[in-house]
């Protein structure tokens, strides 16, 4: 009995994870009406490792100090967070949530062929090639191409996907190289992630924002949009993800 809920607890986070990613791209919609991408960014990562900060000290875990982890921390922090989580943000200005997904559903197909590249267990045949790309025809299905068919094609609508497509490819890449790094406890890796990818996503903030620390006069429908995103497709989706 033990054995068959251990097989299946993976599944359950898994169907988790779709949620809460899932649920993602309406939050980030809304939070972008009258918020720069650039700040939902460091907002969502700062509420994200707050959440998972407050678990952490809750059960009484300390974060490792050594250069090493905090070294690999940075680059996930980086190519899974920051990065991604920057430039997805902009390009979904300029384009439909529904077109985000589909285009983020390209996610699964990049890690494969970068695993292919950089890891050593090279799982590539026709079965994991054909689940791979049916689960992206059933993204575009339950979205619905016919939900795009208003859309005005112009040149940010074309570098809209762009950025979200290079995002795309940040995150997977992040994906695989969470296989090559050290073992760690995923509470710890993901917490410490969150929080370089916090950081690093501020100095972004800070690059490009000449008020980066202003915050205020948000309308409630976008903060709460945003405290949802943070806590649920950021926070506690990152440990899962980790997991």
């Amino acid at each position: 009995m033990n054995k068959t809920l251990s097989n299946f607890f993976p599944y359950v986070l898994l169907f988790c994870l779709v949620v809460m990613w899932g649920s993602a791209f309406a939050a980030l919609k809304i939070s972008l009406e009258t918020i720069s991408p650039l700040k939902v960014t460091f907002i969502r990562l700062f509420i994200g490792s707050t959440t998972i900060f407050t678990i952490f000290l809750i059960l009484n875990r300390k974060l490792p100090i050594s250069l090493n982890f905090w070294l690999w921390s940075s680059l996930i922090g980086f190519l899974g967070f920051s990065l991604p989580f920057s430039i997805i943000s902009w390009g979904a200005q300029f384009i439909p949530s529904s077109l985000v997904a589909i285009l983020m559903g390209a996610n699964p197909i990049i890690t494969l062929v970068l695993s292919y590249f950089l890891l050593k267990d090279r799982l590539l045949n026709i079965k994991v090639i054909f689940g791979i790309f049916l689960g992206l025809f059933g993204i575009i299905l339950l979205v619905g191409l016919n939900s795009l068919n208003s859309l005005i094609i112009n040149y940010n609508f074309f570098v809209g996907q762009i950025a979200v497509l290079l995002g795309t490819f940040s995150f997977a890449l992040a994906s695989v190289i969470i296989k090559n790094a050290p073992p760690e406890d995923s509470f710890e890796r993901s917490l410490s992630s969150l929080i370089c990818g916090s950081i690093i996503s501020f100095l972004i903030l800070s690059l490009f924002e000449n008020d980066p620390l202003k915050f205020n006069n948000f309308p409630i429908k976008s903060l709460f949009a945003l405290f949802f995103l943070g806590v649920f497709p950021t926070g506690i989706a990152t440990l899962i993800w980790f997991k």
